[in-house]
């Protein structure tokens, strides 16, 4: 498994050549939210679907 630097590495490499600073951080920082994400489900930190709409739900009121 890579580190994260590795990771980091090949995602700014696999970018375009007239990529911006902007755009470059944008996917590093989405990169990070997955990695997160998977994480905390591989934790069991996830709620179902209906308890997500029901939350979506409250926030429009």
């Amino acid at each position: 498994m890579s580190t994260v630097k590795e990771q980091f590495i090949k995602l700014i490499e696999d970018q375009p050549e007239d990529s911006s600073s902007e755009e470059i951080i944008r996917e590093m920082a989405f990169a990070a939210m997955v990695d997160r994400g998977i994480a905390d489900s591989d934790a069991g930190r996830t709620i179902s679907n209906s308890e997500m709409a029901s939350r979506i739900e409250s926030w429009r009121r």
